[in-house]
């Protein structure tokens, strides 16, 4: 990017910056019991922002070493231009069309809104584990990759739903299978990460709807 290019993006996004009105939370998670902005909130409040900026952006799905993959272009009209990483995305065993386009949508959500400073509640929509058991803080958050994270919202989403459990509900039963089966011993002594997929294992081997009914 040329100097010049460079100082009019800059300008134009010092003024986006002042122009930013934070969105409401407009989207509702029944399983969670809290709200957060939705991806149409998140693409409204950047659009008002950027009137009278310059500054337009994109966003594009390809597929990416197999798996579906999102990332953000901002650019202005001088001809400066700023592009995220791409955010690969890693769907369930079984996932259906449904669940990558779902996914897809949670990734853009929470790529622009970082991208461009939008709160869009990504943290308690992200479905925190219960105060009861262990609670991801943020820190902790940022040790699991964005893969793994998302497929653990999903997971949990669907275990919430085929139990008809909340989710603390569900994280108590997951305690239980971690406290009494020995392939879980060290659980406490692993990273963030391992400890998040090892939780994911837990809801699709031993907490299915099916599998959990027969106990």
């Amino acid at each position: 990017m040329e100097n010049d290019e460079a100082k009019a993006l800059y300008k134009a996004l010092s003024l986006f910056r002042k122009n930013i009105k934070q969105p409401v939370k407009d989207g509702e998670n029944p399983y969670f019991e809290s709200s957060y902005v939705t991806l149409e909130g998140v693409i409204k409040t950047v659009d008002e922002a950027m009137n009278g900026t310059g500054l337009s952006f994109v966003q594009e799905v390809a597929t990416i070493n197999g798996l579906p993959s999102v990332r953000t272009t901002l650019t202005h009209e001088d001809g400066g231009t700023m592009t995220t990483e791409w955010l690969s995305l890693l769907p369930g065993g079984k996932a259906t069309p449904q669940d990558i386009g779902s996914l897809i949508t949670y990734a853009k959500r929470y790529q622009l809104a970082g991208f461009m400073g939008i709160s869009s509640d990504v943290d308690d929509d992200g479905n925190q584990a219960s105060q009861n058991y262990h609670q991801m803080s943020y820190s902790s958050q940022q040790q699991v990759s964005e893969q793994v994270l998302a497929e653990w919202k999903q997971t949990m989403a669907s275990t919430c739903q085929q139990l008809s459990k909340s989710q603390k509900g569900v994280m108590a039963l997951i305690k239980k299978e971690i406290l009494e089966n020995k392939r879980f011993a060290n659980y406490q002594s692993w990273s963030e990460e391992v400890k998040r997929k090892a939780e994911i294992t837990i809801m699709k081997e031993e907490l299915g709807g099916q599998k959990h009914e027969q106990r």
